[in-house]
C-alpha cells in the first residue's frame, strides 16, 4: 500500500502526520520524506515501517526532493516476489496462478531439472525455490544455494521424519505436499516469505553492523594517528584523506577559523588522486561565517548535506553534492571539515554523516591538541630565551625533584652536563648545602634560602620558591663579592679595635690618675665621670665589634653539655640590679625538667643578657619583664617579653641588622646597634633562630629557638615574622604546631614550673 508524503506540517500539499504510522493504523509507506520531523513521526519510524527514508536539516530545494524520490519508489512499486519451480510440477504452477490475487505480485518461472535451475540464478535471482524432492543432485544443489538469500520449500509425498530433518539441515525451510490446494500454497509461500525476510533483515543488520565495525577500526586507528601527532601540518592532511576515503569523496578540505569568529580560512585542500586535483577548480581561500554555507555549519553547529543537482549554491565553487561538520572540541567550534562530490554523482548518506562527525571529533581534539603544544613551545622558547640571558644559575625541578629546565649559567656552576635534563637532581648535584636547601621542601608560595660555597671559592644565596603545579624553582644570586667586602670590613673592625684598646688604655690610666695629682673640685669631677663613661661606651663598642667580628668570621664555638635553667637564672641575676634600679618586676617561668643542650655557654649567656638589657632599657619604670622557656620537638625556645614602648611595625624588619637603631621621638640615640645583631650571630651559630614580635605601646616579645644537638641544624617550617633574624620567610613554629601553654600565647605557666619574681 503506497500512501502520500508529507513534505511539510506546514504545507498545503495532502500528507498524514507521524502518528499514522503505528502499528493499529497499519499504513506501510514505501518511503518517507520528512523536512520537520515530530514525536509522532519519530514513533512511527521506530514501530518498524519498512522504506526509505530521506532527512534535509535545511529547506528543501524544490524539484530535488521528487527526483530524489524517483527511483527508490518506482523500484519499490515494480519490484514483484520472484517464485522459481525446479522439476515438473504444472500442479503447482496452477495453484500459484489461482492463489495470487495481484497479477504484478507474483514472477512464476519453471524449469525441469536443477542444472537449468542453477543457469537461471543469476539472470532470475529468486525469492523463493519449489524443489521437487524426486530430482537427482538434491542435496548438492540445496548446499550450494543455501548461502543465497532465497526461500526453500521442498514439494513431494510425507517424508519421514529423519528424511525432513536432513533436509532441513542442508537448507530446506518448508515442506509442501500433493495435491496442491491454493489457499495451502498460498499459506506457504507467506511463511517462507516472511522467514526469508527475515534472514534477509538479520543478514542486512550483521552487514551493516561489521560495515559499522570496520569504519569504527578505521576511525579508531585514525584517531590513534591523530592524536600521536603534534604538528598541524601532519594532522590537517590525514584528516582530509580519511575523509576523503570514508565517504568515496572526490575532494575534500578543513577550514579553520580566525581568532575572531568571524571567518574561515581554508588550511587544506585534498584530492582524491594527483590528476582530480589539477582538473577541480580550488576553494576560495577565505569564507565569511556571516553568509556561507561553511558559515552555516558554525552558526548552527549542525553538519550540511546537499544532493546531486546542488550546482553553484552558496558554495562559491560547481559541486554535485556536498558534506560538511563542524570541528567542535571542548564546546567549542573550531572550523568545518567538508567533503565535496561523491563518487559515480551519488549523494552522501546518513551513515556518511555520522562517520564524518565522528572524524571530525578526533580531529577537532587533536587540531585543539597540536595548538596547544605549539602555544606551549612557543612559550617554552620564551622562557628559555629569559633564562638563557639571566647571568645568575636558575634551575627547576618537578615534584619528584627532576631536573626539568635550567640556564647555562646553572649548567656551568654546578658541572652539569647538558644530558642532565630529565635526570634526577639529587642524582646530577652533590653540593650539601644544595641538597640541605631542596630537604627543607617549602608549602606551595613560600621561599626558603640558604648560602651555598661552590667550588674556586663562589658563594651563592640560593632561594628555593615552590610553584603549584609546576615543583620548585632555585634562583643562585652570586654573593662572593658582598662576601669579600664583609670579610674585609671585618678584618677593618678587627684591626681598628685592636689599634684604638691601646691608647684607650692610656687614657684610662691618666684619668685615674688624676684624683692622686691634687683634689677635683666638683666641676673637675663631673668631667672627669663624663670622660669615664664615654670610655666606657668606647670600650662596649669595642667589644661588641671584636664579639661579631669573631662570629661572622667563624670563630669556633666552645661546645660542651649545658644547663639552660642555670644560663637563664645566671643572666637574671647578672641584670637584676638594673631592673631593679627602674623598679620593674621581673618573672621566670621555667619547668622543673627542661633538659640540656648542646651549646657555648658563655656565648649563650651573652644572648639572654642582650635581650634582657634591651628590655630593661626601654620598659618604663614599674613594667614587668618575664623570661619562660618550654621544650618542643627537639628544640628548646625561650621567650623575653616585656611591657615596655614596643617597635614600630616599619622598623621591626631591621632590629637585628648591624648598627641599626629605632629612633624614638623625645630620646636620645641610646646604644650601639650591635647588641641584637650579636644576638642573631651567636642564635645561627647554633643552629637555632630568633625573631621578634612587638606592638607599639604594649611591649614586645622575643623568641630564641635553639636545637637541643645541633651538629646537623635543620630547623621546621615557620611563617614569616616581622623582624625575622633570617630573611626568608619561614613561619614560627608556634604558628604551625601545637603551642605550649605560656610561651606563644603569654599565658600563666603550666603545672612544673618553677615560678617567681626575680
Amino acid at each position: 500500500m503506497t500512501g502520500s508524503l508529507e513534505l511539510d506540517s506546514r504545507s498545503s500539499i495532502p500528507g498524514i502526520r507521524g502518528d499514522a504510522l503505528s502499528p493499529e493504523n497499519r499504513w506501510e509507506p514505501e518511503a518517507f520524506l520528512h523536512a520537520h520531523p515530530g514525536e509522532g513521526l519519530d514513533n512511527g519510524l521506530t514501530s518498524g515501517a519498512d522504506g526509505i527514508t530521506l532527512g534535509w536539516e535545511s529547506a528543501i530545494i524544490p524539484g530535488h526532493a521528487c527526483s530524489a524520490m524517483e527511483r527508490p519508489v518506482n523500484r519499490q512499486r515494480t519490484d514483484s516476489i520472484r517464485v522459481l519451480i525446479v522439476g515438473d510440477s504444472p500442479a503447482l504452477a496452477q495453484a500459484l496462478a489461482a492463489a495470487e490475487r495481484d497479477p504484478r505480485s507474483l514472477d512464476v518461472r519453471m524449469v525441469p531439472s536443477i542444472p537449468e535451475a542453477e543457469a537461471l540464478l543469476e539472470p532470475f535471482p529468486p525469492d523463493l525455490v519449489f524443489v521437487d524432492w524426486r530430482l537427482s543432485d538434491l542435496e548438492g544443489f540445496l548446499e550450494r544455494i543455501r548461502p543465497r538469500p532465497i526461500g526453500r520449500v521442498i514439494i513431494g509425498p510425507p517424508l519421514s521424519a529423519s528424511e525432513v530433518v536432513r533436509l532441513v539441515r542442508l537448507g530446506a525451510h518448508d515442506f509442501l505436499l500433493a495435491p496442491h490446494h491454493p489457499d495451502e500454497v498460498l499459506e506457504c509461500l507467506r511463511r517462507t516469505i516472511a522467514l526469508v525476510r527475515e534472514h534477509r533483515r538479520v543478514a542486512g543488520m550483521a552487514e551493516r553492523l561489521q560495515r559499522q565495525l570496520q569504519q569504527l577500526s578505521v576511525l579508531y586507528e585514525v584517531g590513534q594517528t591523530l592524536t600521536a601527532s603534534l604538528r598541524l601540518e601532519e594532522i590537517l592532511p590525514s584528516i582530509v584523506d580519511v575523509a576523503i576515503h570514508l565517504t568515496h569523496a572526490e575532494e575534500g578540505g578543513v577550514w579553520l577559523l580566525d581568532e575572531t569568529g568571524e571567518a574561515l580560512h581554508l588550511r587544506v585542500h585534498r584530492s582524491r588522486d594527483a590528476e582530480a586535483s589539477s582538473a577541480i577548480s580550488t576553494p576560495p581561500l577565505t569564507m565569511p561565517v556571516a553568509d556561507s554555507l561553511l558559515g552555516r555549519a558554525v552558526r548552527t553547529g549542525r553538519p550540511i548535506l546537499l544532493g546531486p543537482g546542488v550546482h553553484q549554491l552558496d558554495t562559491g565553487i560547481l559541486v554535485r553534492s556536498l558534506l560538511y561538520v563542524p570541528l567542535r572540541a571542548h564546546g567549542r567550534i573550531l572550523g568545518v571539515l567538508g567533503v565535496l562530490n561523491r563518487l559515480q554523482e551519488a549523494a552522501f548518506s546518513e551513515s556518511d554523516v555520522h562517520f564524518l562527525t565522528m572524524l571530525g571529533d578526533y580531529a577537532a581534539v587533536a587540531i585543539e591538541k597540536a595548538r596547544l603544544f605549539e602555544a606551549i613551545q612557543a612559550e617554552k622558547s620564551k622562557l628559555e630565551a629569559i633564562l638563557q640571558g639571566i647571568e645568575q644559575p636558575v634551575l627547576v625541578l618537578d615534584s619528584q625533584e627532576t631536573l626539568i629546565l635550567m640556564n647555562q649559567a646553572a649548567q656551568q656552576h654546578l658541572g652539569l652536563p647538558p644530558q642532565a635534563h630529565g635526570q634526577p637532581f639529587r642524582s646530577m648535584v652533590s653540593h650539601p648545602e644544595l641538597l640541605s636547601l631542596i630537604d627543607r621542601k617549602p608549602s606551595t608560595g613560600q621561599t626558603v634560602r640558604q648560602e651555598v660555597t661552590l667550588p674556586h671559592h663562589l658563594t651563592f644565596q640560593a632561594s628555593l620558591t615552590a610553584v603549584e603545579g609546576v615543583g620548585y624553582v632555585i634562583v643562585m644570586q652570586d654573593i662572593t663579592y658582598l662576601k669579600e667586602l664583609d670579610r674585609i670590613k671585618s678584618e677593618f673592625v678587627s684591626i681598628v679595635s685592636h689599634d684604638v684598646r691601646t691608647p684607650l688604655t692610656t687614657i684610662r690610666g691618666y684619668v685615674s690618675l688624676l684624683p692622686r695629682v691634687g683634689p677635683l673640685n666638683p666641676r673637675q669631677q663631673e668631667f672627669v665621670d663624663k670622660v669615664e663613661r664615654a670610655m666606657q661606651t668606647i670600650v662596649e663598642l669595642l667589644n661588641n665589634l671584636l664579639d661579631l667580628s669573631r662570629l661572622e668570621s667563624g670563630y669556633a664555638l666552645s661546645m660542651e653539655t649545658c644547663s639552660l635553667t642555670g644560663i637563664l637564672n645566671e643572666a637574671v641575676q647578672i641584670i637584676r640590679p638594673q631592673a631593679e634600679g627602674k623598679q620593674h618586676t621581673l618573672i621566670l617561668e621555667l619547668p622543673a625538667d627542661l633538659p640540656p643542650i648542646q651549646g657555648d655557654p658563655r656565648r649563650l649567656e651573652q644572648v639572654f643578657l642582650n635581650l634582657l638589657s634591651n628590655a630593661v632599657k626601654y620598659t618604663p619604670p614599674g613594667g614587668r619583664i618575664t623570661v619562660r622557656a618550654r621544650e618542643q620537638e627537639g628544640y628548646i625556645a625561650v621567650q623575653v617579653s616585656d611591657t615596655g614602648v614596643g617597635i614600630p611595625p616599619a622598623d621591626l624588619p631591621h632590629i637585628f641588622s648591624k648598627f641599626y637603631r629605632v629612633r624614638r621621638e623625645g630620646e636620645g640615640a641610646e646604644g650601639t646597634g650591635l647588641g641584637l645583631a650579636i644576638v642573631k650571630s651567636i642564635v645561627e651559630r647554633h643552629g637555632g633562630r630568633v625573631w621578634a614580635e612587638s606592638e607599639v605601646g604594649k611591649g614586645s616579645t622575643f623568641t630564641v629557638l635553639l636545637p637541643r644537638h645541633p651538629i646537623h641544624p635543620t630547623l621546621p617550617s615557620m611563617p614569616r615574622v616581622r623582624g625575622d633574624s633570617a630573611q626568608d620567610p619561614e613561619p614560627s613554629p608556634y604558628k604551625q604546631h601545637s603551642q605550649p601553654d605560656g610561651i606563644a600565647s603569654h599565658q600563666a605557666p603550666s603545672k612544673g614550673n618553677a615560678t617567681g619574681e626575680q
